[in-house]
């Protein structure tokens, strides 16, 4: 069977494009003859990252960026599709798929961060998504501080200056700086005065001030030879103090002990009713006696106040009074005499 011309023209025609679509995906990265796998990722921000951006893992390259769009949802977030060349590679579900700075010119790429989970992802899974800083961005992070410092500083300045100028704006604040200046001067040249007169105080009397300092020696000396006899003398003078200390507490303790053992020895006496003062404590009746006694002795005090003439005998001009004390009042002083008894 004979083919025609415009046939074959075509399958030449297919054959060459897929040869040349296959030979583009292998330029880019993809071999198509192969099982792949492909994953996804979201990202707020892709920094810059383009289709057919490298894939890395470990640093070797295994795959390319395939396409980057935006979140069909709307929210304005950004989705990317990575394919991986190798389909035997086990990826944890907890990967990271991480945009980094491929060179230093900007250049992105994807590395891979394998997670450490159990379970692993399947094809066309979707991973976590995070962006490395790159350079350019550190650097920016870096240098924005420090810029904002020297604005600060370089605002301050200019206050500076503004209330410098504003000091030294009128006549009467410059010529309050001169005079401020001038003591400042007049200070400076008094100090420097004082200094040399201090210099030459200590040169006229620097032999005196090194005997001073030779005895000062000396004495230290003998102290520190004399070190171990005053330590002996201190603490003897501390062991005589603690003897007399003792003594004295000694005595006191004695003479307190015996006055004790005395009032005691009296106090034994008036309990047993020995002497005056015990039968005075412990007999009532003793007691009674001294207190009709006193009765009676006020008594006859108030008689003889009353009737004198019966106490006292005298005559006037030889006359004597017969009169003396009638029966009932020598009853009465009987018994009074009788109860003092």
């Amino acid at each position: 069977m004979k083919l025609s011309k415009e046939f074959v023209i075509g399958v030449v025609v297919v054959v060459a494009i897929a040869v040349l679509y296959m030979g583009v995906n292998y330029l880019k990265g993809i071999n198509l003859l192969a099982k792949q796998l492909k994953f996804y990722a979201k990202y707020d921000n892709v920094a810059g990252l383009t289709a057919s951006n490298a894939v890395v893992l470990n640093g070797y390259k295994i795959g390319i960026v395939s396409e980057v769009g935006m979140n069909p949802n709307g929210d304005g977030s950004l989705i990317v599709e990575v394919v991986l060349n190798d389909s035997k590679l086990k990826v944890p579900a907890d990967t990271k798929l991480e945009i980094f700075d491929a060179d230093l010119f900007g250049g992105k790429g994807i590395r891979i961060l394998m997670g450490d989970s159990a379970v692993l992802a399947n094809h066309k899974d979707t991973l976590v998504g995070s962006v490395s800083l790159g350079l350019t961005e550190t650097i920016k992070n870096e240098i924005e501080p420090l810029k904002q410092k020297t604005s600060d500083l370089f605002a301050g300045l200019d206050s500076v200056i503004a209330s410098l100028n504003g000091v030294l704006g009128s006549a009467n604040d410059k010529e309050g700086l001169s005079q401020v200046f001038k003591n400042l001067k007049n200070t400076l040249q008094n100090l420097d005065n004082s200094t040399a007169k201090v210099d030459a105080l200590l040169g006229e009397n620097a032999g005196k001030l090194n005997n001073i300092f030779s005895s000062v020696e000396s004495i230290s000396s003998n102290i520190e030879k004399n070190n171990a006899q005053l330590s002996n003398a201190i603490k003897n003078f501390s062991s005589l103090s603690d003897i007399l200390a003792k003594l004295e507490l000694a005595s006191t303790v004695i003479k307190v002990n015996r006055a004790l053992e005395s009032f005691d020895g009296v106090m034994s006496k008036v309990n047993e009713g020995t002497g005056t003062l015990g039968q005075l404590v412990n007999n009532d009746s003793l007691h009674t006696q001294l207190v009709n006694a006193s009765r009676s002795l006020d008594l006859l005090l108030d008689d003889m106040k009353t009737h004198p003439k019966r106490y006292v005998h005298f005559s006037v001009f030889g006359k004597k009074d017969d009169g003396g004390l009638s029966k009932k009042e020598q009853e009465d002083v009987r018994a009074i005499l009788k109860e003092s008894k």
